[in-house]
């Protein structure tokens, strides 16, 4: 019963106006479809000294697409991103979820949150911290396989030796590392990954890695499948440790990512199929982008009427 508790509460989240909300047309009793993605990422306890000011991004995205007057999306959506520098910290948590009722839609919400932060250690000197990490997907439909929900998580973090790096280009590499991550032509001496997967069709997983410098003081996972209510939830704690000979410079880079997405794809009609189906290529090709704070979130929605 108490692994249900998690779900109960994700799906109450529904109905609580959070940060941004967008309804077409009228509101079912009851969604038919439902989904939801939240994810945590927290720092605390760095023994190193932090070179400049953590640096992060924060983004997010929600789209409908309807194709029948009483199909009905909603979107629920709440990133943050928190920083300290003295003393060290940071944090990024979001609350994501979508339903749908109708025939013919398609809904989408997704986020997604980097920080970066860079410290120096001194010859002779440990850096050191605690981190903790926090996965729960979920997803629940009235019938398979008209209808479809997935929710997907993930969440890591990687650590670089930019020793190379001159004092006078540090901070310009630090933001263009917000930009594009991947674009450090370094390989990582430490990680940590958290991956999770819910399809109310299938293919539900959660899976982690690690590198042997991390230490996991707390871990937890929790897979329930089958049926038309499923649901992941995963916690991990640990601890990075590391002794320095030589003075070096560190670089820590932090992804949070998080989607969940609704369709129930039964057209009426033939040229409904053809418009529905192009519609969703566009909605996995295009990509609409927002700035978001705790306190403000942009959002567009897509509405599209056909008659039969």
């Amino acid at each position: 019963m108490k692994q249900y508790l998690g779900f109960t509460k994700r799906f109450s989240l529904l109905f609580t106006p959070l940060v941004a909300s967008s309804v077409l047309f009228t509101s079912p009793s009851q969604a038919a479809t439902f989904a939801f993605s939240d994810g945590e990422l927290s720092f605390t306890n760095f023994s190193g000294s932090i070179s400049t000011e953590f640096n992060s991004d924060n983004n997010g995205e929600t789209k409908a697409i309807t194709l029948d007057n009483d199909d009905f999306v909603d979107f629920q959506n709440n990133p943050v991103v928190e920083t300290s520098d003295s003393p060290a910290n940071a944090f990024t948590d979001v609350v994501s979820s979508v339903s749908g009722d109708g025939r013919n839609y398609i809904g989408l919400v997704k986020s997604e949150s980097e920080i970066v932060g860079n410290f120096d250690i001194g010859a002779g000197q440990t850096f050191s911290f605690n981190f903790s990490s926090f996965l729960d997907l979920g997803t629940e439909i009235d019938t398979s396989p008209a209808e479809n929900a997935q929710a997907n998580g993930e969440i890591s973090f990687y650590l670089f030796d930019t020793s190379n790096i001159s004092e006078q280009a540090l901070p310009d590499f630090l933001d263009n590392l917000l930009d594009n991550p991947s674009s450090i032509n370094t390989s990582a001496f430490s990680f940590f990954s958290l991956d999770g997967n819910v399809n109310t069709l299938g293919d539900d997983s959660i899976t982690s890695q690690n590198s042997q410098d991390i230490t996991l003081t707390d871990n937890f996972t929790f897979v329930s499948s089958g049926g038309n209510q499923e649901l992941v939830t995963a916690s991990f704690a640990g601890s990075f440790q590391r002794y320095f000979d030589n003075s070096a410079n560190i670089t820590l880079i932090a992804t949070r990512r998080s989607e969940a997405r609704v369709t129930a794809p039964e057209p009426s009609t033939s040229l409904a199929l053809l418009l529905f189906l192009a519609l969703l290529a566009l909605v996995n090709k295009g990509r609409l982008r927002a700035n978001i704070s705790a306190h403000s979130l942009r959002v567009k929605v897509i509405k599209l009427t056909v008659q039969d």
